[in-house]
């Protein structure tokens, strides 16, 4: 016992990364403990309050910590490099870096446990088709062509009091920043009947590097130890509601993209604004018109005949939005840049959602498809 008790109070900044581990393997094996103590419990007891203090900030925390990460991570290995030089004993140099050490690799072991308890075991939780008693069983083609028209016929009405560029595209009616604070306004409505939707965080982030940041195609993204939500406000405006929306997801505890997606069309169709119902029929259009694309054409073209003007403009602007951000096998210097910032982003983001135990990485995101006919049909 002795010996035990010495190993562990050697040790013991490697406990938060057994727990997390242990976390990692038993909870896929627990769903609901996971929705009900993890979820729905701890999830919401750290984050909520740390989302609350973070969103009453301006400015993007996430983006602050990737700008001063590499100066930091710098300035700590010439300050460590320095104090090294300065020890006269050799033993003592050894009991520095042996020290170092030991907080990083605490650091890391901590890192490793919150991570888990605010976002990864949300990976664990119920399927949001069993908490929202949604039947996902396959629907046939002429169902879905029915619904893709009804998408259309929901974003016209939602959109004939927004204004348009030029071009046709649409015009957000408030700047960037008042409209991500209305990301919250449809999932108010959602919590009466869905309580465990509920959050403190009032507001998304605007990512001011989101130019460059466009060359991930990344359009949004939840930070878990901020519990911060960051929207990329270059991608075309009719997105901008829906990727807020489906960031808010993720603070409220859903990890799941196409789970996601599914509740970004859900709350922005039952939003009081314009702007995001219009958002989220669009959203939901493009997923269904793709699934129906890809068993029948003939059927999906049926469907785009529709279309009005504005439509096909804001589609036109993302089509154009995702070309401009992808490289086009010129060869020169700066395509092969963009290339591989493409290539390194898409195969990150894969990985990581397939770490998660999702077997079709980014392809998940198409999934919502099927939630959202469930939805129709129910």
């Amino acid at each position: 016992m002795k010996k035990v008790l010495a190993v562990i109070k050697r040790f013991w900044f490697l406990i938060p990364l057994v727990i997390a581990v242990l976390m990692f393997f038993l909870l896929p094996l627990m769903p609901e403990v996971t929705e009900y103590v993890f979820s729905r419990g701890l999830f919401k007891v750290v984050t909520v309050p740390v989302g609350f203090i973070t969103s009453l900030f301006p400015f993007s925390f996430t983006e602050l910590l990737v700008i001063l990460a590499l100066p930091l991570v710098v300035l700590i290995i010439v300050l460590l490099i320095r104090k090294v030089k300065n020890c006269e004993v050799k033993d003592d140099k050894k009991k520095v870096l042996v020290k170092a050490g030991r907080r990083l690799c605490g650091f890391l072991s901590f890192a490793c446990l919150m991570y888990m308890i605010c976002h990864g075991a949300n990976y664990y939780r119920l399927p949001i088709e069993k908490t929202m008693e949604l039947d996902t069983s396959p629907k046939d083609a002429e169902f879905l062509l029915e619904v893709c028209k009804d998408l259309i016929a929901g974003a016209k009405s939602a959109s004939e009091t927004l204004g348009q560029n030029d071009d046709g595209s649409t015009v957000l009616p408030e700047s960037y920043a008042n409209e991500l604070k209305r990301a919250g306004n449809g999932y108010e409505k959602l919590i009466e009947d869905y309580p465990f939707l509920w959050t403190s965080v009032s507001k998304q982030k605007i990512v001011l590097l989101s130019e460059p940041w466009s060359y991930t195609h990344i359009t949004g993204m939840y930070f878990p130890f901020f519990a911060e939500c960051n929207v990329n406000t270059a991608q075309p405006a009719y997105l901008i509601p829906s990727t807020a929306a489906h960031e808010s997801a993720h603070s409220r505890g859903i990890a799941f993209e196409n789970e996601c997606n599914f509740l970004s069309f859900l709350s922005c169709i039952n939003s009081d604004y314009p702007e995001y119902r219009y958002s989220g029929y669009m959203l939901a259009y493009t997923y269904c018109s793709n699934a129906l694309f890809a068993y029948d054409p003939e059927m999906c073209r049926e469907a785009d005949l529709l279309l009005d003007g504005r439509m096909i403009a804001d589609l036109n602007a993302n089509n154009k939005y995702i070309y401009d951000h992808s490289s086009h096998g010129t060869g020169t210097v700066v395509d092969q840049v963009i290339e591989t910032v493409n290539e390194v982003s898409e195969s990150a983001n894969d990985t990581f959602i397939k770490v998660q135990g999702v077997e079709d990485g980014v392809l998940s995101y198409d999934r919502v498809t099927e939630l959202i006919l469930a939805y129709y049909a129910k």
